[in-house]
């Protein structure tokens, strides 16, 4: 299953669908929805945003500790589950 298929899975068994926000994942692992990408610093590097469309943001620069500098345009087509 890819990246996208896992979080609008997730989005369905939760009721986040039709909602708009972005899911994050990291590791494979969906680590919460929020209603606008925004913060980066509140993610680690490689937490991966998706929102309903299946566009993707990837957080990087910056470390665990801090937090990443800023959030990348991903290449959605790209996304098998891994990072």
């Amino acid at each position: 299953m890819s990246l996208i298929e896992s979080v609008q899975l997730w989005r369905k068994k939760q009721g986040y669908e039709g909602k708009g926000g972005v899911v994050v994942v990291f590791d494979n692992v969906v680590q919460g929805w929020v209603k606008k990408l925004r913060n980066p610093d509140h993610w680690q590097p490689g937490c991966i945003a998706v929102d309903e469309s299946g566009n993707t943001w990837i957080a990087v620069g910056g470390d665990e500790p801090n937090g990443a500098t800023l959030w990348m345009p991903g290449d959605s087509a790209t996304w098998t589950g891994t990072r």
